[in-house]
């Protein structure tokens, strides 16, 4: 790790808050255009209403959040003002995944991405590259819309939002599922990142929280549900089956970083390696099909422990726009102890290379 954090190893300190971390700043940093990509939009295209626990944050920060998410000259002047070169850009959650019917969720998608592209990487397109939003009612239908929108609008990827309602309300439907092979084999095939975004877990996993639903969004039901759905995915060997296939996650890796090891240890001591699917370690999964990013953490120490247990050369700069700050997240980021090769890598370099953006911020 040293030769990582370069010459301001010595200046770190892991606890306070992140202000307590900055150290002072190179012109490199300062004069760096960055690359984010959990960055998100609406559009005008209705989708079922879905409890969530926005209706309970409160101060000026939330006052104008409708108006950050659809404003497209707003989110410029913000990316301008921050020295941020471009984003990809998603539909808010749980867009399509709330449908239940998969001709509606077919007909919402076809729809929202033609918007996505037409007002955003359209019009922008140096700044703005679009994650397709995916009617993941049934597998082919999935990958039929990815495989279209890499096609006819250049997409870089796509984004689901967890699992997919069903007509049982205690139930969703994971990725795991063998249908959604369909998916992974175009992802994998089209090198194109599938990335899975909280939202708010089913009901029926809420019931120890059920008298405090202030916990049940981003605070922390967002990490617990997106976690279990990542561990359904490699436990079940769809990264066997699709070795070459890329799964982003936000907020850090959703924790899975400290978590993984843990998992290793105990299926290692107590024998469990052989009775499941999967045919590697959770960590090496992690390692080899992650790509995690930094969205809503500006925390430090939450990133050094990621860049020991992930593969830097995966690991990219994020905000979670509008729901976070770009300003505090790019003050942050500039004055973490890394190297500043090792900044701009994960600054933009690594998204130009695994998204394959036409860009060279070099």
């Amino acid at each position: 790790m040293s030769e990582l954090l370069g010459s301001q190893a010595s200046t770190l300190r892991l606890e306070g808050r992140p202000e307590s971390l900055f150290t002072p700043v190179s012109s490199v940093r300062k004069n760096a255009r960055l690359i984010t990509l959990e960055e998100h939009a609406v559009t005008p295209f209705p989708t079922p209403t879905i409890s969530t626990t926005f209706a309970t944050f409160q101060g000026d920060f939330v006052a104008g959040l409708k108006d950050r998410l659809g404003n497209i000259d707003l989110r410029l002047k913000v990316m301008d003002a921050n020295n941020i070169g471009a984003q990809i850009i998603s539909l808010n959650q749980p867009t399509a995944q709330a449908f239940i019917k998969v001709e509606e969720a077919v007909e919402f998608c076809q729809k929202a991405n033609q918007f996505l592209y037409q007002s955003y990487c359209q019009r922008h397109p140096d700044r703005f590259f679009g994650f397709a939003t995916l009617p993941t009612q049934t597998g082919q239908a999935a990958a039929t819309e990815l495989e279209r929108c890499v096609q006819e609008y250049g997409f870089v990827g796509a984004m689901v939002n967890g699992f997919t309602n069903t007509t049982d309300e205690t139930q969703g439907l994971y990725l795991d599922d063998p249908q959604f092979d369909a998916l992974w084999e175009v992802s994998e095939r089209l090198q194109k990142p599938i990335f899975i975004h909280p939202r708010v877990p089913l009901q029926s996993n809420l019931k120890v929280l059920h008298d405090m639903p202030i916990l049940h969004g981003a605070p922390y039901g967002f990490a617990r549900e997106t976690v279990e759905h990542i561990l359904r995915l490699m436990y079940s060997g769809v990264f066997d089956r699709f070795p070459k296939l890329k799964v982003c996650l936000g907020h850090m890796g959703e924790g899975l970083s400290w978590i993984l090891p843990r998992t290793d240890t105990t299926f290692r001591m107590y024998n469990l390696e052989a009775q499941g699917p999967k045919k590697k370690r959770f960590q090496e999964y992690f390692q080899d099909n992650i790509l995690p990013n930094t969205s809503g953490m500006p925390r430090t120490s939450a990133l050094l422990n990621l860049m020991a247990e992930a593969k830097i050369s995966n690991i990219m700069f994020a905000v979670d726009y509008p729901y976070e700050s770009i300003a505090e997240m790019r003050e942050w980021f500039e004055s973490v102890p890394i190297s500043d090769q090792t900044w701009k890598d994960i600054g933009y370099r690594n998204a130009i290379r695994l998204f394959g953006l036409p860009l060279d911020y070099d």
